[in-house]
């Protein structure tokens, strides 16, 4: 994992330190005083409290566990991801055998706070935040308690407000409203433009219409949870695309989407990238990595693209200039 800047004294110490020790060190506790060492929050005595459930790779959940969303973790540091994009929405699991004498480490997990871990996941590359949003499963809990429509005979919420897809009529709007949940943003896809026709049916979802959505569920997120201005802009850099399953036509589609961007302390044009998940049953059928340059307003954006005209009219002469040698 690659981090592009330090981070604070509390959050070293604490990624620094092992979480636990050789097996042969380890005293287990009992039931009873694990629910006395432990507070509420973080830390879970009996997993399914909250929609996720984090617990190590060498550690096991109880028999009948009542866990919505088992989360298999491999480092503090991946614990420290997981808290900064879900936020309270997960807890971490340790088996009574698993925990150690004494239990600092646990007081410390207790005590992190969101805003410190969504820091730490703020520096955090694309590719990072790409596998941890490839081993979270769907929340399906979450979504049932949400306006999406979820299962095949559900109702489909509002359109977005085209505002934050930088169109001016909602008809041109695949998303619907959104559903926030932690550092994620989720919309329906709806399966309809004015903007984009084909010449023939399909038996499923054309995938410039997904890719088409994923753009939109780029833009709305950084607006929504990177808060960029209604009144910024952004341009596109790179768009990766990876399709895995067909999407039906015929059941509601999904798209999960988390942005790096975030208003910076000081006016000026940055960088982020936006990864975009589309689900359809549960299933993970597509995903896409938009990287892009958001400005706070279109004075910016304006300043930006004329000295991109500038540089494509160069273009043009240099090319110009070499057909002119050939002929």
């Amino acid at each position: 994992m690659m981090f592009t800047q330090s981070v604070s004294p509390q959050m070293q110490s604490l990624i620094r330190e092992p979480l636990y020790i050789d097996v042969a060190e380890r005293v287990p506790f009992v039931r009873g005083d694990l629910k006395k060492k432990v507070k509420t929050g973080l830390i879970a005595h009996e997993p399914g409290r909250k929609n996720y459930t984090l617990v190590f790779d060498d550690d096991k959940l109880p028999e009948n566990h009542r866990a919505k969303n088992v989360i298999k973790i491999s480092s503090i540091n991946e614990v420290i991801l997981f808290i900064g994009l879900l936020g309270t929405s997960c807890e971490m699991y340790f088996s009574p055998e698993y925990i150690t004498v004494p239990d600092e480490r646990m007081q410390k997990l207790e005590g992190i706070d969101v805003s410190l871990a969504y820091n730490y996941l703020s520096e955090a590359d694309e590719e990072v935040v790409s596998a941890l949003l490839r081993k979270l499963p769907l929340d399906i809990a979450g979504l049932l308690k949400s306006p999406l429509a979820v299962k095949d005979e559900d109702v489909f919420p509002g359109v977005i407000d085209p505002d934050f897809i930088h169109k001016k009529t909602p008809a041109n709007a695949l998303l619907s409203e959104p559903y926030l949940a932690g550092r994620l943003v989720y919309y329906n896809m709806l399966r309809y433009t004015e903007e984009l026709r084909f010449d023939h049916e399909s038996d499923h979802v054309q995938g410039m219409l997904l890719l088409e959505a994923m753009r939109q569920s780029g833009l709305a997120t950084t607006h929504l949870m990177g808060k960029l201005p209604k009144t910024g802009a952004m341009t596109l850099t790179s768009y990766c695309t990876n399709f895995y399953n067909y999407i039906e036509h015929d059941a509601p589609v999904i798209l999960r989407a988390y942005t790096s961007y975030s208003v910076p302390e000081q006016i000026t044009d940055q960088d982020g990238f936006v990864i975009c998940q589309a689900f359809q049953w549960g299933k993970l059928c597509a995903e896409a990595t938009l990287g892009a340059v958001a400005f706070l307003d279109k004075d910016r954006y304006k300043r930006h693209r004329s000295v991109s005209q500038k540089l494509s009219a160069r273009n043009k002469r240099q090319f110009a200039s070499k057909v002119e040698a050939i002929s």
